[in-house]
């Protein structure tokens, strides 16, 4: 189990780590709205890093309820 002094740190942790993946589906999104990256393609790269966020949330949650 985590300590309580432990727990801000964890969560800052997570939030940088959601960061990164807005950021990397930001970016997905600015090379197919300038026509570098195919639509099927982006959206494949989009629904990779939703996954991120989907495995990082439940994490998280487990941190808010203690």
């Amino acid at each position: 189990m985590v300590e309580d002094k432990d727990v801000p740190h964890e969560l800052l942790m997570d939030i940088k780590k959601i960061e990164g993946v807005l950021e990397r589906i930001d970016i997905a999104c600015k090379k197919y709205d300038e026509e570098r990256m195919d639509g099927a393609l982006t959206i494949l790269k989009i629904k990779s890093e939703l996954e991120h966020i989907r495995k990082i949330l439940p994490h998280m949650s487990g941190f808010l309820k203690e």
